[in-house]
């Protein structure tokens, strides 16, 4: 079985935040149910748990395409319109052995979905106004992963190279073959997530820690997740 680092299998990396935010989602009553995400502005916070739980049901499924693409989602959500928060939970942990088998065969599913799910499970908790874990495995774990999609997105977009120092120790150098590898970012894990994901306005995110210029990157590749919030955001 694939084991990643501190024993965890990529599997378990996954069912920590899933049964995370299960458990909050079956602790809501209607109103928080209903309650609008702001960084999903088109969702309430069931419609986060039914686009997550969908996200599942289609890979068990082998539905083609991008699954996280607007259409997809949106579709996620649609296909669960009626269910109610106890019939996702319910149905969402029933596809668990066939995901772990998924899980297992490829890992780098794990690793990709357990990342997406964090980012949302910090949205709910955002709407809510709940506190947010900002240090834990979870949130570290899919800052990293969202560093490397970063960096090859910044390389094939601004053909520039950056990079990335969280202050949990880790570091990705930048690829020294792009014409320019100047630029250098820090900033904790969970900044890093919020930042990258289109959950910060443009000057939150020109107020990390940057070295060089990376205006090109910000103007031409910094997020495929939309543009930046408009107004600063606080969480």
């Amino acid at each position: 079985m694939f084991v990643e680092e501190n024993g965890h299998t990529a599997w378990q990396r996954y069912t920590a935040p899933r049964d995370e935010f299960i458990e909050l989602i079956r602790s809501l009553g209607d109103d928080q149910l209903a309650t609008r995400v702001p960084m999903c502005p088109s969702w309430t916070v069931l419609d986060v748990a039914r686009h997550v739980c969908g996200l599942n049901a289609e890979l068990v499924a082998g539905v083609s395409g991008r699954l996280g693409s607007d259409e997809a989602t949106a579709r996620q959500v649609a296909d669960r319109a009626g269910a109610s928060a106890s019939d996702v939970c319910d149905e969402w942990l029933g596809y668990g052995p066939a995901m772990e088998a998924i899980c297992t065969a490829e890992p780098l599913w794990a690793t990709r979905l357990s990342a997406d799910l964090v980012v949302h499970l910090h949205d709910v908790r955002h709407a809510l106004g709940l506190p947010i874990e900002r240090d834990d495995d979870a949130t570290i774990a899919a800052a990293h992963q969202y560093v490397d999609v970063f960096q090859q997105r910044v390389g094939e977009i601004s053909k520039i190279g950056v990079t990335v120092e969280l202050t949990d120790g880790f570091r990705r150098p930048a690829d020294p073959a792009l014409p320019d590898s100047s630029v250098v970012l820090r900033t904790t894990p969970y900044d890093f997530l919020r930042s990258y994901t289109g959950r910060r306005s443009r000057s939150q995110v020109e107020a990390l820690d940057w070295s060089g210029d990376p205006s090109s990157v910000l103007d031409e590749a910094w997020s495929p997740y939309g543009p930046f919030q408009p107004d600063d955001v606080g969480d």
